[in-house]
């Protein structure tokens, strides 16, 4: 147990939109086409939270794999968690779209403001509009 408990000074929420191919990602090297979610606070932060919400009417592609990397700033990405979005779905009035929690990517650090949270889909297409959300206490 430490002697020092750390608390919160900031709780703060940011997101990253990805319409149609803009963040497609067909490796899992995450170099290129990500959409950042979240970058860390100066003294650090702690992802608290993660949500895909799908946007529009269009259509998603079925089994769209959403990729997470924390990016270190300057050349590393670590792929830290891949979910599949699941079947083809087009909201409406009466359908509701895709929403997902992503609890494994909760409790991760972000230790400066050179790090951050990024996302990219492993088969985006044009009708795929998704919202990534995340809640983040700064330190």
């Amino acid at each position: 147990m430490s002697a020092s408990p750390v608390f919160f000074v900031t709780p703060r929420h940011a997101g990253a939109d990805s319409t149609g191919s803009a963040n497609s990602v067909t490796t899992r090297s995450g170099a290129n086409n990500l959409a950042t979610v979240v970058t860390g606070a100066a003294g650090g932060s702690i992802i608290e939270r993660v949500t895909i919400v799908q946007n529009g009417t269009g259509a998603s592609t079925a089994n769209n794999i959403a990729r997470f990397y924390i990016y270190d700033g300057t050349t590393n990405f670590d792929l830290v968690h891949e979910v599949n979005l699941g079947a083809s779905v087009t909201p409406s009035a009466t359908v509701l779209g895709t929403r997902i929690t992503v609890p494994e990517v909760v409790g991760f650090k972000l230790p400066s403001a050179s790090y951050s949270l990024r996302v990219g889909f492993s088969a985006a297409a044009a009708g795929d509009d998704y919202t990534i959300t995340a809640q983040v206490a700064d330190l």
